[in-house]
């Protein structure tokens, strides 16, 4: 593979401005490789994949925060359920390099700062592909490939096989460079989600067509509040987006990534494709008759879900994680519900849904200066004993209420995965049979529909996703009988000239797509964007990829 030219992959950060941020990162970061540079010996021991320490090893780790996050009973990040759990059981110490939003750009500007500084945390994660190909080639991660074949768990193992793609994604010629986020993504469709209570209102019934989804919003929109939201970002995977939209009219968009054969097997792009403007053309119409937030240039997903929470939004295209958030504020405010249902269908178009490789996701990985790789993966392995093979009140204690974040390594597999498991055992009504992961979520969802658990958050989360009437099963049993599913052929490796040229060329489309959408350009300047796309980077890309990833 060709050595990436870092200069490429991430932005120029060391500048005046960002030195501050360096210079701290950098001496929390360096603790851990000090510290463990006299724990060393260590590894020399007797290899038990949950064997404890003799002597103290320090792992530092870089923490994603989020709205998500949820500190409990007066925990810290620094002293927390799991920093004890690992200090009682591996005698590991976790230390914070550093903390930052992954919900906002602040984790990735400070990850881009900490990288310049070359002095990374022991374990830290990034979603972004481009990114971990550029630490993995500059030599920047450790090679797990060893320290996974001897320490893992045949559990842990067993994953390795179930999720074999994205094992793939963080394989480069053989060697392993991270735990991947163990994916299987037909979760990442999209969903329109409407309020229970405006649908009665408005005596209105969930719109099966765009023409039914417009007049559903104007009624919305008579009554005082947002009929259709849309965020700032536009095509990203988020709730406001306009991903459920465009895949109404055949256009199986998904942020600055997805690439794919067409009907002809010829490579192309979802955002330059010509039903974009039909698409872009029916937001625009909406916007100038109010249907659409009038603010929508100036909210980002944070922003939204406010307007979300106090009641302002009838309806927004989302993400099948709906009920973990944003809609569980507005359940646990108000006691309304907001479900998901089908993304409504245009006549004269089949419906496209767009989502990423399997091989690219999260990854979780190690610094190549770390002296005790095999320390993440006994955390790895004792993560997955404590989750997934103890007791009830252990899974809840560790697991639920988002508490795997405090972990810096866990089993990094979306529950969505059980959803076909799920349906069959809800069919049968019991959870016998299923995968030790999966039994909470059977008794969350039984639990939130009998009554029982009907104020836990956890429950009414796994309800919306994976009851029968969540946002799962309408992939399993709409989206994927449908034959509506595109999935992006971008694995690991990138062209140079993507590289380059993806930070401008999604500026770009989200600029003009927010242009048309607002009004400041006409519908038919769609056109002069897709020969921009091309021009600027964007046909030498398909070409590229088209060699890179050779039609089947």
């Amino acid at each position: 593979m060709k050595k990436l030219n870092s200069r490429k992959v991430l932005p120029i950060v060391l500048v005046a401005s960002l030195m501050t941020i360096i210079i701290s990162a950098c001496e929390s970061a360096s603790t851990g490789s000090k510290d463990n540079a006299a724990t060393a010996s260590n590894t020399s021991e007797k290899i038990e994949p949950l064997g404890k320490y003799q002597k103290p090893v320090t792992v530092t780790w870089a923490v994603q925060t989020a709205a998500a996050s949820k500190l409990l009973d007066k925990e810290t990040w620094e002293d927390n359920r799991w920093s004890r759990l690992f200090k009682d059981k591996l005698n590991i110490d976790l230390k914070i390099a550093f903390t930052a939003d992954s919900s906002t750009d602040a984790y990735k500007n400070k990850l881009n700062a900490i990288i310049a500084s070359g002095d990374l945390p022991d374990v830290f994660k990034t979603q972004d592909p481009n990114v971990f190909l550029q630490l993995a080639q500059n030599g920047q991660l450790a090679d797990l490939t060893d320290v996974y074949s001897k320490y893992a768990t045949d559990s842990i193992k067993e994953y390795q096989k179930r999720f074999a793609d994205s094992f793939k994604g963080a394989t480069i010629n053989g060697k392993l460079y991270a735990i991947p986020r163990m994916n299987d993504n037909f979760h990442e469709a999209p969903f329109l989600w409407i309020r229970e209570d405006w649908l009665k209102k408005t005596n209105s019934q969930p719109p099966k067509t765009i023409e039914e989804m417009v007049a559903l919003a104007k009624k919305f929109s008579d009554m005082g509040g947002v009929g259709l939201a849309l965020n700032k970002d536009l095509i990203r995977q988020n709730h406001g987006s306009i991903l459920g939209l465009v895949s109404a009219f055949g256009v199986p968009g998904r942020d600055e990534s997805m690439f794919y054969r067409d009907n002809n097997g010829k490579m192309t792009f979802a955002w330059i494709q010509p039903n974009m403007k039909a698409a872009l053309s029916l937001l625009a119409d909406m916007y100038k008759k109010g249907l659409i937030n009038k603010d929508f240039t100036a909210k980002n997903e944070s922003a939204l879900v406010e307007d979300i929470t106090s009641g302002k939004i009838g309806m927004a295209f989302g993400s099948n994680w709906g009920t973990w958030y944003p809609y569980n504020n507005v359940y646990k405010k108000d006691g309304v519900i907001v479900h998901p249902y089908p993304i409504p269908t245009q006549s004269g178009y089949d419906y496209k849904i767009g989502i990423e490789s399997n091989a690219v996701g999260q990854m979780t990985m190690v610094s190549a200066k770390y002296k005790n790789p095999e320390a993440v993966i006994k955390m790895l392995n004792l993560y997955d004993q404590t989750v997934n093979y103890s007791t009830k009140d252990e899974y809840t204690k560790y697991w639920a209420n988002e508490q795997y974040r405090l972990s810096p390594i866990y089993i990094d597999q979306p529950g969505e995965v059980f959803a076909a498991d799920l349906q069959k055992a809800l069919d049968k009504g019991s959870s016998d049979g299923l995968p030790p992961a999966a039994k909470p979520l059977y008794d969350y969802i039984t639990g939130f529909e009998n009554g029982s658990l009907a104020k836990d958050d956890n429950a009414f989360g796994t309800w919306g996703q994976m009851s029968k009437s969540g946002s799962l099963p309408i992939v399993l049993n709409k989206y994927l009988p449908d034959k509506a599913i595109v999935q992006s052929i971008l694995g690991i490796q990138r062209p140079d000239v993507w590289l380059t040229n993806v930070a401008s060329l999604d500026t770009l489309t989200i600029t003009t797509f927010t242009d048309i959408i607002t009004g400041a350009k006409p519908a038919d300047y769609f056109d002069t964007f897709v020969q921009q796309w091309l021009k600027a980077g964007g046909q030498k890309t398909l070409d590229e990829l088209d060699k890179m990833y050779p039609a089947k």
